[in-house]
């Protein structure tokens, strides 16, 4: 503990010592570096705030339960989403709200036989509120369900290798401005393969050459069928259909799906 204390000590008298006595303003006419007090700065508290926990007699608590930590309230969401009902999404109407949502898949294209039928969704997502600060359900409007109906095109397109009637839905009204902490918890917990850098362009609303150029996705590449994917300007996937299916096996070796 002693050879500890004299450590920082140390630390905070090389500290003192390097401090312009005219304040921050003479840092860079003295030749100081801000960046280097910063970090002695930061060190040094970081060193006395552990010694005063190891002094303390009393154990500090490990984990803190803040409704207020964008962390928790994400969880508390994500949670309440995977105990709602897994609905048909062919069947989807439209409702009114915004939140989160998450799809399941349960057909037989071969590459998503890992994940099929199980509770590991193939792609979740979020739909914001039109105004930030909307209170209810109707000034959100029906934006995930718009959302959801957008997917359901995009799924209904791509008749060689998906069908509709094999996607499932859960989805959640959050209050507004909560939806995003709920998508990075569901993100981090499953990391769903549509989501994934191996198979991404699912969610996306157009890519018409007319107005920028782009690559086709993974996701196009594996399913085609949406038109604007394959208009004239837009660029070929870079990867063949083989490779990106190797990935995707890779995928799931490396992120094992929940049952």
């Amino acid at each position: 503990m002693a050879e500890r204390i004299a450590k920082i000590s140390e630390k905070i008298e090389e500290l003192l010592d390097i401090l312009p006595p005219d304040g921050m303003r003479d840092v860079d006419r003295r030749g100081r570096s801000s960046k280097k007090l910063r970090k002695l700065a930061e060190e040094s508290a970081a060193a006395l705030a552990k010694l005063a926990e190891e002094l303390d007699p009393v154990r500090r608590p490990s984990f803190v339960f803040d409704v207020s930590n964008p962390e928790t309230i994400g969880r508390l969401i994500g949670q309440s989403l995977l105990e709602q009902p897994k609905l048909p999404l062919a069947e989807l109407s439209k409702f009114y709200g915004s939140g989160v949502y998450a799809l399941y898949y349960r057909g037989k294209f071969a590459a998503y036989r890992p994940i099929r039928g199980s509770e590991t969704p193939i792609y979740v997502g979020k739909a914001d509120p039109p105004t930030p600060d909307a209170k209810t359900y109707l000034e959100q409007g029906p934006k995930l369900a718009i959302r959801l109906l957008e997917h359901a095109k995009s799924i209904r397109s791509a008749t060689s290798t998906l069908n509709i009637n094999d996607f499932d839905c859960r989805y959640l009204v959050v209050q507004s401005g909560w939806q995003r902490s709920a998508e990075d918890y569901l993100l981090n917990v499953f990391r769903p393969i549509w989501n994934s850098k191996v198979c991404y362009g699912f969610g996306k609303h157009g890519d018409d050459p007319s107005t920028r150029s782009n690559t086709r996705s993974p996701w196009d590449t594996l399913h085609p069928g949406r038109p604007w994917a394959t208009k004239a300007g837009n660029k070929p996937q870079t990867q063949t259909i083989d490779q990106l299916l190797e990935q995707v096996s890779e995928h799931f070796s490396r992120y094992r799906p929940k049952h």
